[in-house]
Protein backbone atom coordinates (compact mmCIF):
# COMPACT_ATOMS: atom_id res chain seq x y z
CA UNK A 1 0.00 0.00 0.00
CA UNK A 2 0.92 3.50 -0.14
CA UNK A 3 -0.35 6.53 1.91
CA UNK A 4 0.76 9.86 1.60
CA UNK A 5 0.20 12.35 4.04
CA UNK A 6 -0.81 16.39 3.81
CA UNK A 7 -1.37 19.17 6.27
CA UNK A 8 -4.52 18.00 7.96
CA UNK A 9 -3.60 14.45 7.88
CA UNK A 10 -0.78 14.61 10.43
CA UNK A 11 -2.58 14.30 13.81
CA UNK A 12 -3.98 10.97 12.15
CA UNK A 13 -0.60 9.71 11.07
CA UNK A 14 0.21 7.15 14.16
CA UNK A 15 -3.51 6.08 14.05
CA UNK A 16 -3.41 5.32 10.30
CA UNK A 17 0.03 3.29 10.34
CA UNK A 18 -1.48 0.90 13.48
CA UNK A 19 -4.46 0.93 11.53
CA UNK A 20 -2.74 -0.28 8.32
CA UNK A 21 -0.84 -2.97 10.38
CA UNK A 22 -3.70 -4.24 12.29
CA UNK A 23 -5.05 -4.97 8.44
CA UNK A 24 -2.05 -6.75 7.59
CA UNK A 25 0.17 -4.77 6.01
CA UNK A 26 3.29 -5.45 6.94
CA UNK A 27 5.26 -2.64 4.95
CA UNK A 28 3.82 0.66 5.36
CA UNK A 29 5.17 2.81 2.43
CA UNK A 30 4.06 6.56 3.87
CA UNK A 31 5.50 10.00 2.74
CA UNK A 32 4.91 13.58 3.06
CA UNK A 33 3.06 15.53 -0.11
CA UNK A 34 5.51 17.22 -1.98
CA UNK A 35 3.12 20.06 -3.11
CA UNK A 36 3.54 23.73 -0.67
CA UNK A 37 0.60 23.04 1.86
CA UNK A 38 2.49 23.37 4.86
CA UNK A 39 1.41 25.75 7.67
CA UNK A 40 3.43 26.56 10.72
CA UNK A 41 4.76 24.12 13.56
CA UNK A 42 3.22 21.49 10.53
CA UNK A 43 6.56 19.90 11.46
CA UNK A 44 6.68 20.10 15.38
CA UNK A 45 3.03 18.36 14.94
CA UNK A 46 4.83 15.75 12.60
CA UNK A 47 7.56 14.94 14.28
CA UNK A 48 5.78 14.47 17.19
CA UNK A 49 3.14 11.66 15.77
CA UNK A 50 6.48 10.21 14.77
CA UNK A 51 8.05 10.06 17.76
CA UNK A 52 4.83 8.77 19.65
CA UNK A 53 4.84 6.22 16.56
CA UNK A 54 8.12 5.28 17.17
CA UNK A 55 7.84 4.60 20.68
CA UNK A 56 4.63 2.37 20.03
CA UNK A 57 5.80 0.06 17.83
CA UNK A 58 9.14 -0.20 19.57
CA UNK A 59 7.91 -1.20 23.03
CA UNK A 60 5.16 -3.49 21.41
CA UNK A 61 7.55 -5.17 18.81
CA UNK A 62 5.75 -4.36 15.86
CA UNK A 63 9.30 -3.67 14.27
CA UNK A 64 9.58 -7.34 14.02
CA UNK A 65 7.83 -7.88 11.21
CA UNK A 66 6.90 -4.31 10.14
CA UNK A 67 8.41 -1.62 8.69
CA UNK A 68 7.50 1.95 8.33
CA UNK A 69 9.03 4.21 5.81
CA UNK A 70 9.14 7.41 7.73
CA UNK A 71 11.61 5.62 9.81
CA UNK A 72 15.06 4.35 7.62
CA UNK A 73 18.30 3.94 8.67
CA UNK A 74 20.02 5.35 5.52
CA UNK A 75 18.51 9.32 5.96
CA UNK A 76 19.74 11.93 7.68
CA UNK A 77 23.18 11.93 6.44
CA UNK A 78 24.90 14.69 3.93
CA UNK A 79 25.26 13.50 0.24
CA UNK A 80 28.59 13.58 -1.95
CA UNK A 81 27.65 15.48 -4.69
CA UNK A 82 29.83 13.13 -7.12
CA UNK A 83 29.29 9.70 -6.04
CA UNK A 84 25.58 10.82 -5.12
CA UNK A 85 24.24 12.60 -7.67
CA UNK A 86 21.52 11.16 -8.76
CA UNK A 87 18.29 11.56 -9.66
CA UNK A 88 15.52 10.65 -7.03
CA UNK A 89 12.30 9.77 -9.48
CA UNK A 90 11.78 7.80 -12.58
CA UNK A 91 10.06 11.00 -14.64
CA UNK A 92 11.14 10.05 -17.79
CA UNK A 93 12.03 6.76 -17.58
CA UNK A 94 8.69 5.37 -17.15
CA UNK A 95 5.59 5.76 -19.67
CA UNK A 96 2.07 7.20 -18.39
CA UNK A 97 -0.94 7.48 -21.13
CA UNK A 98 -3.85 9.20 -21.01
CA UNK A 99 -7.55 8.37 -22.81
CA UNK A 100 -7.11 10.44 -25.82
CA UNK A 101 -3.26 8.39 -26.04
CA UNK A 102 -0.66 10.89 -24.96
CA UNK A 103 2.20 10.11 -23.69
CA UNK A 104 3.96 11.44 -20.41
CA UNK A 105 7.32 11.41 -18.34
CA UNK A 106 5.06 10.54 -16.00
CA UNK A 107 1.28 11.17 -14.85
CA UNK A 108 2.16 14.35 -12.85
CA UNK A 109 2.97 15.84 -16.22
CA UNK A 110 -0.81 15.45 -17.71
CA UNK A 111 -2.99 18.35 -17.78
CA UNK A 112 -5.23 17.36 -14.89
CA UNK A 113 -2.11 16.97 -12.37
CA UNK A 114 -1.38 20.14 -13.06
CA UNK A 115 -1.97 23.93 -11.59
CA UNK A 116 0.24 25.94 -12.83
CA UNK A 117 1.75 25.06 -16.18
CA UNK A 118 0.79 22.92 -19.23
CA UNK A 119 1.02 19.47 -19.89
CA UNK A 120 4.41 18.34 -20.96
CA UNK A 121 3.24 15.85 -23.29
CA UNK A 122 6.26 13.40 -25.04
CA UNK A 123 4.52 11.51 -27.47
CA UNK A 124 1.62 9.44 -28.26
CA UNK A 125 0.11 6.13 -29.50
CA UNK A 126 0.23 7.08 -33.26
CA UNK A 127 3.16 8.99 -33.57
CA UNK A 128 5.33 7.34 -30.39
CA UNK A 129 7.92 8.88 -28.32
CA UNK A 130 9.43 12.43 -28.97
CA UNK A 131 12.93 11.67 -27.67
CA UNK A 132 13.79 15.32 -28.30
CA UNK A 133 10.93 15.83 -25.77
CA UNK A 134 12.47 13.71 -23.07
CA UNK A 135 16.23 14.67 -23.39
CA UNK A 136 15.91 17.30 -20.46
CA UNK A 137 14.66 13.87 -18.36
CA UNK A 138 17.53 11.74 -19.28
CA UNK A 139 20.02 14.37 -18.00
CA UNK A 140 18.84 14.98 -14.38
CA UNK A 141 20.35 15.04 -11.56
CA UNK A 142 20.35 16.08 -7.66
CA UNK A 143 22.71 18.96 -8.48
CA UNK A 144 21.64 19.90 -11.53
CA UNK A 145 18.38 20.84 -10.31
CA UNK A 146 19.15 21.70 -6.34
CA UNK A 147 20.14 25.37 -4.97
CA UNK A 148 23.41 25.48 -3.30
CA UNK A 149 21.72 24.85 0.28
CA UNK A 150 20.28 21.72 -0.23
CA UNK A 151 23.61 20.17 -2.58
CA UNK A 152 25.49 20.95 0.62
CA UNK A 153 22.69 19.99 3.50
CA UNK A 154 23.66 18.12 6.43
CA UNK A 155 20.59 16.05 6.56
CA UNK A 156 20.32 15.67 2.70
CA UNK A 157 20.15 11.51 2.42
CA UNK A 158 16.39 10.52 1.70
CA UNK A 159 15.22 14.17 1.39
CA UNK A 160 12.51 13.20 -1.61
CA UNK A 161 11.32 15.68 -4.53
CA UNK A 162 8.58 14.89 -7.57
CA UNK A 163 9.95 16.16 -10.43
CA UNK A 164 6.20 17.04 -11.43
CA UNK A 165 6.05 19.41 -8.45
CA UNK A 166 9.23 20.74 -9.43
CA UNK A 167 7.94 21.77 -13.16
CA UNK A 168 4.49 23.06 -11.40
CA UNK A 169 6.22 25.09 -9.08
CA UNK A 170 9.19 26.87 -11.03
CA UNK A 171 9.31 29.92 -11.99
CA UNK A 172 9.58 29.13 -15.78
CA UNK A 173 8.67 25.43 -17.98
CA UNK A 174 11.84 24.07 -16.76
CA UNK A 175 12.35 20.80 -14.70
CA UNK A 176 15.34 21.89 -13.65
CA UNK A 177 14.19 23.86 -10.13
CA UNK A 178 13.96 22.19 -7.28
CA UNK A 179 10.83 22.46 -5.12
CA UNK A 180 11.51 23.06 -1.11
CA UNK A 181 8.20 23.05 0.31
CA UNK A 182 9.16 19.67 1.98
CA UNK A 183 12.37 20.46 3.46
CA UNK A 184 11.00 21.20 7.32
CA UNK A 185 9.21 17.81 6.94
CA UNK A 186 12.34 16.65 6.02
CA UNK A 187 14.27 17.89 8.95
CA UNK A 188 11.60 16.80 11.02
CA UNK A 189 11.44 12.88 9.85
CA UNK A 190 14.92 12.60 10.43
CA UNK A 191 15.10 13.89 13.68
CA UNK A 192 12.26 11.58 14.77
CA UNK A 193 14.50 9.00 13.00
CA UNK A 194 17.20 9.71 15.16
CA UNK A 195 15.03 8.82 18.00
CA UNK A 196 13.67 5.92 16.88
CA UNK A 197 16.58 4.18 15.84
CA UNK A 198 18.91 5.07 19.31
CA UNK A 199 15.99 3.62 21.45
CA UNK A 200 15.28 -0.20 18.88
CA UNK A 201 19.67 0.01 19.58
CA UNK A 202 18.84 0.42 22.86
CA UNK A 203 16.22 -1.84 23.43
CA UNK A 204 18.05 -4.34 21.46
CA UNK A 205 21.64 -3.78 23.46
CA UNK A 206 19.39 -4.02 26.77
CA UNK A 207 17.96 -7.52 25.64
CA UNK A 208 21.02 -9.17 24.45
CA UNK A 209 22.79 -8.28 27.70
CA UNK A 210 20.17 -10.43 29.74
Amino acid sequence: TKVTISSDDIPYIKESVLHLIGLGIHEININCVFENVWKDNDDKLFEKQLLELADYIIENDLYKENTCSFFTEFIGKPLNRETENQNWCGAGKMLAIDAAGNFYPCTRFAQYSLRNKDAWIIGNIHDGINKNLLRPFLLLDRCTQSNQECIDCEVASGCAWCQGENYDAADTPTIYQRSTAICKMHKARVRANYYYWIKLYNKLNNMNSL
